[in-house]
């Protein structure tokens, strides 16, 4: 029985072993993938991207510049209405002004916004390292484990045998020491 025991748990200790090397395998492919773009990430994050930020500012651009021209005509079609074109110079610049502030207060804007991103990119980056790492080696310490606790159950095991071996021997000796006794 001692026997049947401990050539399960070799059985078991190498498949535990291939287990740990298949997980091992299969962790060093998918951090060989994942890694170089966290790490990338990490040094050099993207934010929006020149292109998003190039559209960005272009559309902030359009809706100043429109709300601007708006306010020209108004104010031309004021002055024609009214006969009063003193104001008219007052009001474009005036309206040039805002113009100007709402168009860096756009941008300032988006450079925040995108300092922000960045900065989410480096910190969301060193968590995925650090938990690409800690998962690589929790799945091959865990099989690893198991490896260990079959190891620890084949010594049982001998230690079993060794002691069922011993019994069996001590038994015959005590044998021997009684009937050399009895015959003699």
């Amino acid at each position: 029985m001692a026997k049947g025991a401990k050539k399960l748990a070799l059985d078991q200790y190498g498949k535990e072993g291939g287990a740990a090397d298949n997980l091992g395998k299969r962790s060093a492919s998918d951090y060989g993938a994942v890694q170089p773009f966290l790490q990338n990430e990490l040094i050099h994050p993207e934010g929006f991207g020149s292109d998003a930020i190039s559209q960005m500012l272009t559309q902030g651009g359009q809706a100043v510049s429109g709300a601007t021209g708006a306010a020209n005509e108004a104010a031309t079609l004021n002055a024609s209405r009214t006969g009063n074109a003193a104001a008219v110079p007052g009001v474009i610049s005036q309206t040039a002004r805002n113009a100007m502030k709402q168009q860096s207060d756009n941008a300032l804007n988006v450079n925040i916004k995108d300092a922000m991103l960045k900065q989410q990119q480096q910190q969301d980056a060193a968590k995925g390292l650090e938990g690409l790492y800690g998962e690589d080696v929790a799945s091959a310490m865990k099989a690893m484990g198991l490896q260990n606790e079959s190891l620890g159950e084949n010594v049982n095991a001998s230690k079993a045998i060794t002691d069922a071996e011993l019994g069996w021997e001590k038994a015959a000796q005590q044998g021997a020491t009684t009937g050399a006794m009895i015959a003699g």
